[in-house]
C-alpha cells in the first residue's frame, strides 16, 4: 500500500492508502524523497480557484527512481543522463504540450499555455493508477512527462528547490523579454529592482537578480525575519511593509521614494501573491518602468485600481504563469553554481500527517519553505 494525503475539497485532508498495481507500459515509479510545500498548496486547500477534487496535491517533487518500466525512455524525456534505480530526478510538474490545441500551434515557445498538458499535483487521483501528487509515498510518473536527473553534489534540501527557482528565472528572464530593445530600458546592470513578498519565490528572484549581476535590489516585506533572509540572499536595501490598514501604506512608499530618488523603481517583482500587493507593485514603480506579475497562479481576489496610472506611468506589465519544462536545466544549473545559502529557504521538514500544519497555516510566517518527507 501508498499512502498520500489527499484533498478531497477545500479544508479536507485526510491519509488514504492505494493499494499497489504493476506499473503499466512507458510508467516510472518515483518514491519521494522530499516534496516543498507552495504558497499555491496552500490556495487549493482554501478552495482559491476553480479545482477538479480528489487530488493529491504537491508538485515541488524529488524523487528516486524505483522501477523503469519497458517502453519508458520513448514516451518521456529524461535530461542529465540514462534512468537507474535508485537514481535522484526532479520532477517537473507540466507534461508535454499536445502539439495541436491552438496555443501549442500558434504559441510553441510558451509550452505552459497548452490545453491538454497535465499536471502533477493538480490532477485528480480517484482513478488509477492515483498517485499523481508529491504529498504521498510514491508518485507514478506518466508518459509524456519530463524528469531531471539530480547531480550527485547537489543535496536534497537544495535539489527540493529547483522547481521555485525555475518560477523564479522565468519571472526574471520575464523582465528582459524581448529583449532590450534600447539602451536603459528592462532589467540590466545600473537598475533597480525591487521585489515585493519575501516568500520563497521572492526569495529565489532576489538570489537570480544577485546571480545576474543586478547591483540594486530592494525587498519589500511584512516580516522582519523574511526581510533578513531577503539580504544574506542579495538584497542591497529593505522595506518593513506595516500591517495595519489597507491600500498601499504611505510610510513604505515614501522609504521607497528616498531609495530610488523619489520616483520608483525600474523593475518591480510581485511575489506576495495576494491582491493588494499587485498595486503596490504599480505605486512602488517609476514612470517607463517594467512591472512583472508572479505570485497570482491561484486566484486570491481582486482589487480596485486605476487604469489611468498603468497609461501615465507607461509601464510594461507581464504576467507569468509558470514556465517551459526545459527551466529545470537552468534552475539545477543555477542551485549548483550559486554560493547563496539557499537551502537556509528549508525551515521545515515534516511528515505526511503534518501537512495540515503547514497548509493550514498553523506554522506561520516562521515557515518560509516546509518541505514533506514521506
Amino acid at each position: 500500500m501508498a499512502k498520500a494525503m489527499v484533498l478531497q475539497a477545500p479544508g479536507q485532508l485526510t491519509m488514504v492508502e492505494f493499494p499497489e498495481r504493476p506499473l503499466r507500459e512507458g510508467e516510472i515509479l518515483l518514491r519521494v524523497r522530499m516534496t516543498g510545500v507552495c504558497g499555491t498548496d496552500r490556495h487549493l486547500f482554501l478552495g482559491h480557484g476553480s479545482w477538479a477534487f480528489p487530488i493529491i496535491a504537491g508538485h515541488e517533487i524529488v524523487g528516486e527512481v524505483v522501477e523503469v518500466m519497458d517502453g519508458a525512455a520513448d514516451v518521456s524525456i529524461v535530461f542529465g543522463g540514462e534512468l537507474r534505480k535508485g537514481q535522484r530526478v526532479a520532477l517537473v510538474p507540466s507534461s508535454a504540450p499536445c502539439g495541436r490545441c491552438f496555443y501549442c500551434l500558434n504559441y510553441p515557445h510558451r509550452t505552459t499555455l497548452c490545453h491538454h498538458r497535465t499536471v502533477y499535483g493538480f490532477r485528480r487521483c480517484d482513478e488509477p493508477p492515483h498517485l499523481f501528487g508529491g504529498f504521498a509515498e510514491f508518485v507514478r510518473v506518466q508518459p509524456r512527462s519530463f524528469l531531471f536527473v539530480v547531480p550527485d553534489d547537489l543535496p536534497d534540501e537544495r535539489a527540493v528547490l529547483t522547481e521555485p527557482t525555475a518560477v523564479a528565472l522565468r519571472a526574471v528572464e520575464r523582465a528582459l523579454a524581448p529583449g532590450i530593445p534600447v539602451i536603459g530600458e528592462g532589467l540590466g546592470i545600473g537598475r533597480t529592482a525591487l521585489v515585493v513578498g519575501a516568500g520563497p519565490i521572492g526569495l529565489l528572484v532576489i538570489a537570480v537578480l544577485k546571480g545576474m549581476g543586478v547591483h540594486r535590489i530592494i525587498a519589500a516585506d511584512l516580516s522582519e525575519v523574511r526581510l533578513e533572509m531577503a539580504k544574506a540572499l542579495g538584497a542591497t536595501e529593505t522595506v518593513l511593509v506595516p500591517q495595519e490598514g489597507s491600500g498601499v501604506p504611505e510610510s513604505a512608499t515614501q522609504k521607497i521614494r528616498d531609495l530610488t530618488d523619489g520616483e520608483g523603481a525600474d523593475v518591480v517583482f510581485e511575489c506576495a501573491g495576494v491582491p493588494s500587493a499587485f498595486a503596490m507593485a504599480l505605486e512602488w514603480a517609476c514612470r517607463g518602468a517594467t512591472v512583472v506579475e508572479v505570485g497570482h497562479f491561484t486566484d486570491s481576489g481582486s482589487i480596485p485600481l486605476s487604469p489611468h496610472l498603468i497609461c501615465r506611468k507607461d509601464l510594461d506589465v507581464r504576467g507569468v504563469w509558470a514556465y517551459p519544462w526545459w527551466q529545470f536545466r537552468d534552475a539545477l544549473r543555477f542551485l549548483r553554481a550559486t554560493s547563496l545559502p539557499l537551502e537556509t529557504l528549508v525551515t521545515h521538514r515534516l511528515a505526511l500527517p503534518e501537512l495540515p500544519q503547514v497548509l493550514s497555516g498553523q506554522l506561520g510566517q516562521a515557515a518560509v519553505k516546509p518541505i514533506i518527507v514521506p
